[in-house]
């Protein structure tokens, strides 16, 4: 996401409204828009350079979190990165739940 345009497959069966995949797309525009491209079935992260790598940022801190828990991606006004229209996502910790902290 945050080194340019790009594409990634989903590895999970095809089940009915489940996404294709992600894709991460350049824009001269401040900020980043998440969307997605319901006739492709695919998420869709559109923003600057800086806007996609605090994003990109905030996913690896997800990643990294060995105790679980979960990143509400949510745009409000004066949001740091999040353009106004930006669809909201949840991201799940790969390491499970809740933390324990």
């Amino acid at each position: 996401m945050a080194e340019g345009d790009g594409f990634i497959g989903s590895t999970s069966s095809a089940a009915a409204g489940a996404l294709a995949g992600i894709e991460s797309r350049s824009s001269s525009r401040s900020g980043v828009r998440i969307e997605v491209d319901a006739a492709r079935h695919v998420l869709v992260i559109r923003g600057d350079p800086g806007g996609r790598e605090v994003l990109a940022d905030n996913l690896r801190a997800m990643a990294a979190a060995e105790d679980g828990g979960h990143l509400h991606v949510d745009y409000f006004p004066e949001h740091p990165y999040l353009r106004e229209g930006s669809a909201s996502i949840v991201v799940n910790s790969p390491h499970g739940g809740m933390p324990t902290r």
